[in-house]
Parts: structure tokens; C-alpha cells; sequence
């Protein structure tokens, strides 16, 4: 570093700002950052992160806890936050639970172990409590993807309740009164919030059936609804592993999207807009939670607290041919 700062005439305070992207209220020219960059690259300069950590007494890394790594939309977040999060010098230690409250307390420990300087968790536990977890108080956590947790724990999370909200009214426009909605069992808030979103819009209209969410079980609810005596004229899947395991069973049994039976699914997922015909969806827009939980976390490292609720970021609808269009429904 003193090479670098004699060679570009700059202190070596200010290359250390620099380089390690610590300007603290500092604010440099972009031709200096630019000189600054280009030397070192030149001089293949690499800092010596465990005499770093040492110095600030932070690891530079920050654990991250999935429930999955299967499922596209946790695959597509996690590559956006280790992304976001490397601009400001920061790596990801990514550890998945398998859906196991149990195992999910054990990687918090581990992490803490590693001396991660914050956590990003998706919890598979209905209430986060730092207390029980392990973590102090003034510990950064952000918690993704699971609303209902205490308030003083900022969420980074879709917009559930207005994104179905915004489905349900393009399905009211195009004349469709009857719904049924695949949903998981009470006590997911998310799912909680899209059928919110629905009865907003069709009050008592909407049907909902409630299963575990996996593929599998939304294949099986599909032979229930054709046996029934009140088919809907639209069917909701309000989650990416609801929407593929209907998607399945309707093409098992043969019923013709959207001429049969309109489909909107959520979370968006690979197949939907290869499809025949192309899935309406609600994706969420994985690009703003991961810059927002890179920025919420990164504030709460340098000790930026806030009390307001973080604001929710709203899902995106793609608007496909499975649902009627308007004028087109019956």
C-alpha cells in the first residue's frame, strides 16, 4: 500500500480509503479512485484481509441462511446479494437449513463462530428471537422472505398483499368471478398476505384451499377441483412450488389453459413464459430485495439504526395468455 500511495503521490491514508471502500464521510474525485484502482491492479495488489480484520475487528463476511437452495427465487437472491454485497468489500458464507428449525440454530452458532459481522437469514421458525438464537441484541440481522416477526428486526420482503392485490384486479377486469386459490397451511404469513390480496378485491368469492407446499401436493389438489361440483373459472397458485405441481396435474387431466380453466401462478419460475400457453405470474423482483438487504445490512454493521419498518419492495406482474384477456371471459 505505502508503493501504491508513493507511485500515485497520494497518502496512504487515503489509498487505504480507497481500496478498502471506508470513506467515512470522505469523498474522493473519480479520476482519484480511478488512478488509485488502476495501480493497484497494475501491481496485482492484494490486501491482507486477516491483518484487516484485526485492524477494523470485522471479518468482512457476512453469513447468510436459506431454507433451500433448490428453489429458483432463493438461488437468484442469494447470487444478487453476494453480489451487492462484494461492491462494498464483503463476502457470503451461505448455509442452508433443509427446512430444519433445529439445524437452522445450528448454523447461527456456527456463523457466529466464523465471526461473521452480520446475519441474513430466511427463518424456517414462525418468530425469530434473538435471545433464543443466541445473537445480542445489537448483533446485525436482517431477516428475508418471512413477514411476521417481531418489528424490531428489519424484514426485507415482497409487497405480498398489493402484488396479489394487483393480480386480482387484472382478473376481475376480464370478467372472472369464480376463484380458488392453492395456498399453504394457516400460519404462513406470506401466503396469509396473498390471500389478503385476493379478498380485497373478490371478498367471500374466493375459494382456498389450504396443503403443504410442495408440488406434489398442489398435483394432488388438482383431481379434487375436477371432482368438485363448483370448478373455478381461474386458478391461483401462490407459491413457485404450488404453481409447477398444478401446472402438472392439469395437464395430466387434460384441461385446456385458458379455454378450460384460466392459471396465474407466483414466484416466478423457469418454465413460465416457455409454457403453452405462457404463465401469468407474480415474480418478485429479486434485484431490489437483494440491493435493499445489502443496503439494510450494511447500515446496520456501521451502526446506521433505524426504527421504521423497512418498506416492503412490490412484485412485478408478467401478464401472459393463460388468463383470459378482457373481453374474452366467460
Amino acid at each position: 500500500m505505502a508503493e501504491l500511495a508513493r507511485r500515485l503521490q497520494l497518502s496512504t491514508c487515503t489509498v487505504s480509503k480507497i481500496l478498502n471502500h471506508a470513506f467515512d464521510g470522505f469523498t474522493y474525485a473519480p479520476e482519484t479512485i480511478r488512478r488509485v484502482e488502476a495501480m493497484a491492479r497494475k501491481l496485482g495488489y492484494q490486501p491482507n484481509v486477516h491483518a484487516r480484520s484485526l485492524r477494523t475487528r470485522r471479518s468482512q463476511m457476512v453469513g447468510l441462511i436459506l431454507p433451500s437452495g433448490q428453489l429458483s427465487f432463493f438461488s437468484a437472491l442469494t447470487e444478487g446479494i453476494e453480489t451487492e454485497l462484494r461492491k462494498a468489500g464483503y463476502q457470503v458464507l451461505v448455509a442452508h437449513s433443509g427446512e430444519n428449525v433445529r439445524t437452522e440454530g445450528e448454523l447461527v452458532r456456527i456463523l457466529l463462530a466464523r465471526g461473521v459481522d452480520g446475519i441474513l437469514w430466511a427463518p424456517v421458525r414462525s418468530k425469530v428471537r434473538r435471545a433464543e438464537a443466541g445473537l445480542e441484541e445489537a448483533f446485525p440481522l436482517v431477516l428475508l422472505d418471512r413477514p411476521g416477526h417481531p418489528d424490531s428486526i428489519p424484514l426485507i420482503a415482497t409487497d405480498n398483499r398489493k402484488s396479489a392485490a394487483g393480480l386480482a384486479a387484472r382478473i376481475h377486469e376480464a370478467g372472472h368471478r369464480r376463484i380458488t386459490l392453492f395456498s399453504a397451511p394457516r400460519g404462513d404469513r406470506s401466503m396469509e398476505e396473498r390471500v389478503e390480496g385476493f379478498t380485497s378485491v373478490f371478498g367471500g368469492e374466493v375459494e382456498v384451499l389450504n396443503m403443504e407446499n410442495t408440488p406434489a401436493a398442489a398435483r394432488r389438489a388438482i383431481l379434487e377441483i375436477r371432482d368438485g361440483s363448483r370448478q373455478p373459472t381461474v386458478l391461483a397458485a401462490l407459491s413457485q412450488a404450488l404453481s409447477m405441481g398444478a401446472l402438472a396435474g392439469l395437464r395430466e387431466t387434460r384441461v385446456e389453459i385458458p379455454r378450460q380453466m384460466s392459471f396465474s401462478g407466483f414466484d416466478d419460475f423457469p418454465l413460465a413464459a416457455c409454457w403453452n400457453p405462457p404463465i401469468t405470474v407474480v415474480r418478485q423482483d429479486i434485484p431490489g430485495l437483494a440491493a435493499l438487504a445489502a443496503e439494510v445490512m450494511l447500515n446496520r454493521i456501521q451502526g446506521k439504526m433505524t426504527l421504521a419498518p423497512t418498506p416492503r419492495v412490490p412484485g412485478v406482474l408478467d401478464w401472459r395468455e393463460s388468463v383470459d384477456c378482457p373481453g374474452e371471459a366467460r
